[in-house]
């Protein structure tokens, strides 16, 4: 991309920056409200508590780009270890709990 940008038109100019970070997520009371409705889910599934982690903790989330936009969750995938790192692994026992517990969320919400 900076090879482009060098080579821009006679009597142009262009350049380009990158800014090497994800922003966090920060809570908002619409992304606290779908919080509290996936923790209903995960009670009545006998799963146990879902609680918000600290933003600044937080892996890469490409909601946290809309979340000040639009009401989103993130995390609701395979638990494992070493996100986003060439250590990444995936607990696969966890699957199918967390696949049903995300259906049930999306099947509630849609009733509302």
């Amino acid at each position: 991309m900076s090879a482009i940008v060098e080579k821009n038109l006679p009597h142009t100019s262009a350049k380009i920056s990158f800014t090497d970070s994800y922003p966090a997520m920060q809570p908002t009371a619409g992304n606290l409200k779908l919080l509290k409705i996936l923790n209903a889910v995960s009670n009545d599934l006998d799963q146990g508590e879902v609680q918000a982690y600290d933003p600044g903790k937080r892996g890469a989330a490409d909601t946290s780009f809309v979340a000040n936009y639009v009401d989103c969750l993130d995390g609701l995938g395979t638990m494992g270890k070493g996100a986003h790192t060439p250590k990444e692994s995936l607990d696969l026992t966890t699957f199918e709990a967390l696949t049903k517990r995300t259906a049930l969320l999306l099947y509630r919400l849609i009733q509302n």
